[in-house]
């Protein structure tokens, strides 16, 4: 196979499964794994694509959502780093929304420490990992969006309404500088809102690589959370836009 055909099967790839890794590629093109980075390095310099940890994804595809199984691998360290922040603010007994972002994912491994909570979350991945560790959780249900397995709609916020929760932990997908959060899935920045108007904390967990962008959708402003947890400090700006939130 000519080095310009694999091109066109990589963009056919990834225009098919939203997103694909660099095993899954190699495997299917039958190639090896180096071959596959060094196309995709030529096709990031084209601006065809868009390099993810370990894969890619169409370059049109920087407003839409990233799969759930390219975004888990991206930023491992800042994440587990935000997560291990993250649980100082929980303590016995409470009750909390988790979104089904893959930041607010990685407490789930830490809440066996902690005793008698109860957990709500729209992520179906979430709630099975909380019932192998024997968690109190619900599942919101709802319609399920394929890429980011979420479950959002009318379905999902209602279910979140019988609900009064200590804390919520949430991402999205960006951080503008001048302190907008905003996410590329309308649904499920619709889904946080009314997470956060149940939720007596509101905790926006961002990795340093959100801070600067800017998606389709506003889900706030950073004066409408309480607390934000990142893997750097914020700049002095972020901080005055977000001190409003302070008693």
């Amino acid at each position: 196979m000519y080095f310009t055909e694999r091109h066109e099967d990589i963009i056919k790839l990834l225009k098919e499964r939203n997103g694909a890794s660099v095993h899954f590629l190699a495997e299917q093109l039958h190639v090896s794994e180096p071959t596959i980075r060094r196309d995709l390095s030529f096709l990031e310099k084209e601006q065809r694509i868009k390099r993810t940890f370990g894969g890619a994804i169409l370059n049109d595809m920087s407003t839409s959502e990233i799969p759930l199984s390219l975004r888990e691998n991206e930023n491992r360290l800042p994440k587990e780093i935000i997560a291990k922040k993250a649980i100082d603010h929980i303590s016995d007994g409470k009750i909390i929304f988790i979104d089904a972002s893959s930041t607010a994912s990685k407490l789930i491994k830490y809440l066996p420490n902690f005793s008698n909570l109860t957990i709500i979350t729209n992520s179906p991945k979430n709630s099975l990992k909380l019932a192998e560790l024997k968690i109190k959780s619900f599942s919101t249900g709802g319609l399920l969006l394929e890429n980011s397995i979420a479950y959002v709609g009318k379905g999902a916020e209602d279910f979140v309404r019988n609900f009064n929760a200590d804390l919520f932990f949430f991402s999205c997908r960006g951080l503008s500088e001048n302190g907008i959060l905003s996410d590329a899935s309308i649904e499920e920045s619709d889904l946080r809102r009314v997470m956060m108007e149940h939720s007596r904390k509101k905790i926006f967990l961002c990795t340093s690589d959100k801070i600067g962008k800017s998606y389709m959708y506003n889900l706030c402003k950073l004066s409408d959370v309480d607390e934000v947890i990142s893997d750097i400090p914020l700049s002095e700006n972020l901080k005055q836009l977000h001190a409003p939130a302070k008693p």
